[in-house]
């Protein structure tokens, strides 16, 4: 698979060496252990993020090389023709999908929660890598708070991402 290939070092795949970078910390790791250690150390997670890749997921879990499987709910349900309709019987059977794959793989597999409640339900699935929030939402949230304690003292905010998102929604 060419995510392997250009993110492991020869034998296990052909990711260029620059052994002067902090991954090699400057130079002060002899070439031979550091090539062995950035191999075993270096994380791949595939997203699984459209039918095509969904269909292919058994395949996908048993690449050498594969640490974790990740289902990219957003952009399989944009992809498949239900926009964000996160309790679709396409997006629920992608949980199972995964779940199944990884664990015939002896893979672990995960995707993105914004709940306990669904937290607790891709455990039950047997998800260990789960992803909670994200830079964007934390500076946006501290930015509605920002906006929320300052318009008692008379302060106003121009949202114009707001406004045109509210005016994109009243179309037909």
């Amino acid at each position: 698979m060419e995510l392997v290939k250009w993110a492991k070092f020869a034998p296990l795949g052909e990711r260029g060496v620059d052994g002067a970078n902090g991954d090699n910390p400057y130079c002060s790791m002899p070439m031979q252990p550091y090539l062995r250690a950035a191999n075993e150390h270096t994380l791949i997670i595939t997203q699984i993020e459209s039918p095509r890749a969904l269909e292919a997921v058994e395949a996908i879990a048993r690449v050498p090389g594969v640490d974790v499987l990740m289902l990219g709910p957003g952009d399989l349900s944009v992809i498949a023709g239900i926009p964000y309709q996160f309790d679709h019987p396409i997006i629920t059977g992608a949980y199972r999908a995964l779940a199944q794959a990884a664990k015939n793989a002896g893979k672990a597999w995960g995707t993105v929660s914004g709940s306990p409640e669904h937290t607790q339900m891709l455990m039950d699935l047997g998800a260990t890598f789960l992803c909670h929030g994200a830079d964007i939402i934390l500076v946006k949230q501290g930015m509605e708070r920002i906006q929320q304690q300052y318009a008692p003292l008379g302060f106003t905010f121009d949202n114009r991402l707001a406004a045109e998102a509210a005016t994109l929604e009243r179309r037909p």
